[in-house]
């Protein structure tokens, strides 16, 4: 890692161990109704914009809430975890320590929003060791466009060569990769498919442990 000027982390599933939270509020949701959670719902969920899921909910189990309200105690419950319960990967603070010392640059970006983002950062201790957060929907497009990874590196001051990107997710991963950033891929516990990453991306780990 000594050989680059920055990096730019992914949060969930990289920093952050909260791939599970959004199934586990769902769970919870249906649960105050006396409805237990099927795991097929959960794998028609993951490809859903939230609101579209949200709706989906109300419909199949013929919820009396709105689409609008149904959203909104499901976000409530997802707040509570990244504020108060969501944790680090192992080895993330102590690699976020090493890289500071070293005087590399840090910062993320993700496809969560906002106050998501910052309050698991902060509820965790290191969201002022980043130079800042980018997010998709300030991108204005997802991991598969470079944008976000470019908005980074120009925020940064450093090009995309001297940039290393760690990532859990195969498609935002490849997108770095295509694109001239130093891509690491990171094995989040949650990706089934962890040779997904194979061929796009320069390294892969298990855990942040190998970079310290």
């Amino acid at each position: 890692m000594n050989n680059f000027k920055a990096v730019i982390f992914d949060i969930d599933g990289t920093l952050a161990d909260s791939m599970g939270v959004w199934t586990e509020s769902d769970r919870i949701f249906l649960s105050r109704r006396g409805i237990e959670y099927d795991i097929e719902v959960s794998a028609v969920l993951k490809s859903m914009h939230f609101m579209s899921a949200a709706e989906y909910l109300k419909n199949l189990y013929s919820l009396p809430e709105s689409t609008e309200e149904v959203a909104r105690e499901i976000t409530d419950i997802v707040r509570e975890k990244y504020f108060f319960e969501v944790k680090l990967m192992p080895y993330a603070k102590e690699l976020i320590q090493s890289l500071s010392e070293r005087g590399i640059k840090m910062c993320a970006a993700t496809s969560n929003s906002r106050e998501l983002a910052e309050g698991g950062l902060r509820h965790n201790g290191i969201l002022e060791s980043l130079e800042f957060i980018v997010t998709s929907d300030e991108a204005g497009s997802s991991k598969d466009d470079p944008k976000i990874f470019f908005m980074c590196a120009e925020k940064l001051g450093v090009s995309p060569s001297e940039t290393a990107v760690i990532e859990d997710s195969p498609h935002a991963a490849k997108t770095a990769f295509e694109n001239g950033f130093y891509t690491i891929g990171v094995n989040s516990g949650h990706f089934g498919d962890f040779d997904a990453l194979k061929g796009v991306v320069h390294r892969r780990i298990e855990s942040f442990k190998e970079l310290i």
